[in-house]
């Protein structure tokens, strides 16, 4: 019984313990370069981890695009800088989804993978 209890109070809702909770909102936060802090994000597979990232990333890139427009209507010269930052978050998100194929074939260590990447995978 006591046991029970200790299990029930790891775990939060929907059987998710406080941890995997964090990296939950890291992820939906857009925070894709500090997934490697955590050690639930550690534990995870290279799969696991590249589907980790990239879904962290399109967060990213939607709240990035949602500001990019809100800029470019009212100051298009500001919105240059952030533009390139989009295309570039664009390009790592596209790379992991090769990654993804690559990571399946076991040929992903054969491809160059992006140095902001490196550390993730």
């Amino acid at each position: 019984m006591e046991r029970d209890k200790e299990s029930t109070e790891e775990k939060g809702e929907g059987g998710f313990s406080e941890k995997e909770l964090d990296l939950d909102i890291e992820i939906r936060a857009g925070e894709w370069q500090n997934l490697k802090k955590f050690n639930t994000y550690k534990k995870r597979s290279r799969q696991g981890k590249i589907i980790a990232t990239h879904q962290a990333l399109s967060n990213r890139l939607a709240q990035l695009e949602k500001l990019f427009y809100q800029l470019a209507s009212n100051h298009p010269q500001k919105a240059v800088k952030l533009l390139k930052e989009i295309k570039r978050l664009r390009f790592l998100k596209e790379y992991l989804l090769q990654a993804l194929i690559w990571e399946e074939k076991k040929e992903l260590e054969e491809h160059d993978i992006p140095a902001e990447l490196k550390s993730l995978l």
